[in-house]
């Protein structure tokens, strides 16, 4: 379901300062994922959902995909230092979290080619606009590599504008269809409520369906 199609022109000056961290976790993902009658009840019954968020920093999505899916032990974060994982894990362990967070590249990282070993879930949240414009069509190339049929890609997309330079690179929701149109159908399109915006600025929430 489409909640909505229409994306306004923004245009967000490139030396303001966007703020990728958040202190908390993303609210249009809370309200999501505590909604959705698809997938998610579906993936609760298993008890071991696959999820994977690249670029998780301290782990707020971590914490709270592990407390949705019933503390599965599948819960991955991707990291690039020693230091960001153990701020990460440190956070899991405070909130009773099994979610785990490995120091890898995001475009190197690797699953075995078997549809059970397969990501259910991945969670992109200001990863695809932190990484080079170039890289994005590898960015789309792993998403594919690393889910099966009828996994889901649930992307946030910010920050929306046409600006140039980064990072954060600016992001719409027909760019990130367009990386993704080969491979997966959209299955909603949300436009995210003013009261639900995690850095203060407009942002969509787009879920993606694996063909």
């Amino acid at each position: 379901m489409v909640v909505s199609l229409f994306l306004a022109s923004l245009t967000v000056a490139p030396s303001l300062s966007l703020s990728l961290s958040p202190r908390t976790i993303e609210p249009a993902l809370v309200h999501f994922l505590a909604n959705n009658q698809t997938f998610v009840p579906e993936l609760q019954k298993t008890k071991s959902a696959r999820v994977l968020v690249p670029g998780c920093g301290r782990g707020y999505a971590l914490e709270t995909f592990s407390s949705t899916f019933f503390d599965s032990e599948n819960i991955v974060g991707l990291e690039v230092s020693e230091t960001a994982r153990n701020a990460c894990e440190a956070y899991q362990s405070e909130n009773k979290s099994k979610a785990k967070c490995v120091v890898e590249d995001f475009f190197t990282h690797g699953v075995k080619n078997d549809d059970d070993k397969k990501y259910d879930v991945i969670y992109d949240c200001t990863f695809l606009c932190a990484i080079q414009p170039t890289q994005r069509h590898m960015w789309a190339e792993q998403m594919q590599n690393l889910t099966k049929k009828g996994s889901r890609v649930i992307s946030l997309v910010f920050p929306l504008g046409d600006f140039k330079g980064g990072p954060p690179f600016a992001l719409s929701a027909e760019l990130v269809k367009s990386l993704l149109k080969n491979d997966f159908d959209v299955e909603e399109l949300i436009q995210v409520p003013e009261d639900m915006w995690a850095r203060g600025r407009p942002e969509y929430l787009y879920v993606f369906i694996r063909k």
